[in-house]
């Protein structure tokens, strides 16, 4: 799975066709639904054996409640459904939990809810039920105006690969494990889950959980101390990696990745070629995969750590593993790595990962930019307004206008040089509307000037040719803020 869904990726990055992208679209859809099945069940294992880790930090609940509305109603858009919320005006403060499990807590019973509805609403509403100076029990009713679960059936959906008939299976899919886990989830964060329900007339799910205030008022963000802004590009570009990895998918993937960085890299297949290898160069970073034959990671990082005549005693070893259990984390913590990744990777994953282990305290960090691109002003407050603040539809504005605007300035300046009026003309037309879209407002007056130029019979050449330069030069420096603001969307839509 981790080569599987590692190499979509790499292939998305290729520029693919219409229909290669469809279906890679298919291919990663299939692999995400495997990958759903797996993580269901690995998380059973590990509630079963008692190794479920919660965080306690805190997070904004509305602004999580408010984001989920916006995934699902993207998710529901070809059905009649409004995905609706209603939020307690008391829940005023951030709060100290785990925002990882609620999310998937409510990721399971909304994706029931909107599988289940045909038409409708499906939704969340967060009630504050008791308050003292530092505790919240809030309750959570998330509801739907789907098929209903027959009275007879309500005591078994929480049970193991159990749904409350065969025909769902067959209808609408699933494993019956989705509920099991928001049970056991709810649960051990000391809850409690019940279920109201008729035949036809939708579901409710309802749960409450503690939170610790965290005194702070939901409006005021958390901030992070300022990081350099280091240029990522040439630290991931001068990296020396020992890559340790016995499956031959999985060294291609990775190597394609750190090839992509442009670092240099070696690959030992088993934890004895490592041991060996680490002795007879330094590395900057180590990628060990944990279970190889001969020697396994953990044996060869205890060797490593254990020599002082070794020359990367000290070098950063991250672990590779398909086995997120907190006994094998442990055990290579215990081993001497400095962190572990579990497979299945996306690059952008591994990228963070290993900045982190670097010692960056934000792993995204931006190539620092140009001071005349400040100048360059980017507001997407008329795409959140347009979309509703589906951050779906804004990601795949600003991914096409990165893609096609360059595109676009290279036909104008060939139409120009070819003095073809009218391409440069349709040129012009076709990208001052994303200018307004993005919020580039000086962009957008300049393009209608030249717009207006261009559509006379006669006009400066001259003028008009400077001006479309002047433009192209804005873009190409409003693009890494746009990149920037991407990066951050996809966190939220991958967090």
């Amino acid at each position: 799975m981790n080569a599987v869904i590692g190499m979509t990726h790499l292939l998305y990055e290729t520029k693919p066709n219409e229909l290669q992208k469809e279906y890679l679209d298919s291919l990663r859809f299939s692999a995400d639904s495997l990958m759903a099945i797996i993580s269901n069940i690995l998380d059973l294992s590990k509630i079963g054996a008692g190794e479920v880790e919660f965080e306690s930090k805190p997070f904004d609940l509305v602004q999580l409640i408010h984001s989920l509305q916006r995934t699902f109603q993207f998710k529901v858009r070809e059905k009649p459904i409004s995905t609706v919320i209603d939020i307690d005006p008391a829940i005023q403060h951030l709060v100290v939990g785990d925002s990882t499990r609620l999310n998937q807590i409510f990721t399971n019973l909304l994706g029931n809810a909107s599988k289940f509805t045909q038409r409708g609403t499906i939704g969340i509403k967060a009630t504050l039920l008791e308050k003292t100076m530092d505790n919240y029990l809030i309750e959570f009713r998330v509801h739907d105006t789907g098929i209903g679960i027959a009275k007879e059936k309500q005591e078994t959906i929480f049970q193991n690969f159990k749904q409350a008939d065969l025909s769902i299976t067959r209808s609408f899919g699933g494993t019956g494990l989705g509920l099991t886990i928001v049970k056991e989830l709810v649960e051990l964060q000391h809850g409690s889950i019940k279920l109201e329900s008729e035949l036809g007339k939708g579901s409710v799910f309802i749960f409450s959980l503690p939170f610790k205030s965290a005194g702070l008022a939901a409006s005021n963000p958390i901030t992070e101390p300022e990081e350099n802004q280091t240029d990522i590009d040439t630290v991931l570009h001068d990296l020396q990696v020992l890559l340790v990895e016995d499956n031959v998918m999985n060294q291609k993937l990775a190597s394609r990745i750190l090839s992509k960085w442009g670092a240099q890299y070696k690959i030992a297949s088993d934890g004895e070629i490592a041991v060996q290898a680490s002795k007879e160069q330094k590395y900057d970073l180590i990628l060990m995969d944990i279970h190889m034959p001969n020697m396994d990671g953990c044996e060869a990082t205890t060797l490593i750590r254990g020599s002082v005549s070794n020359p990367n005693q000290g070098t950063p070893i991250i672990a590779l593993t398909a086995a997120a259990l907190l006994e094998e984390k442990t055990r290579a913590l215990e081993a001497g790595m400095n962190d572990f990744i579990t497979k299945p990777f996306s690059p952008r994953i591994l990228k963070e990962q290993v900045l982190k282990t670097l010692g960056f305290k934000r792993a995204l960090i931006t190539k620092k930019k140009p001071t005349v691109a400040q100048a360059i002003d980017v507001d997407l407050k008329y795409l959140n307004e347009f979309s509703g603040g589906d951050i779906y539809f804004i990601r795949d504005m600003l991914e096409t206008f990165i893609r096609e605007a360059p595109i676009t300035f290279g036909r104008i300046k060939t139409a120009l040089e070819e003095q073809d009026q009218k391409e440069v003309y349709k040129g012009i037309h076709k990208i001052k509307p994303s200018f307004m879209m993005l919020g580039m407002q000086n962009q957008y007056k300049a393009a209608a000037e030249v717009e207006s130029q261009v559509r006379k019979e006669e006009f400066d050449m001259s003028a008009v040719k400077n001006a479309i330069i002047q433009l192209a030069h804005d873009t190409q420096l409003a693009i890494p803020i746009l990149e920037d603001k991407l990066q951050q969307i996809n966190q939220v839509a991958e967090g």
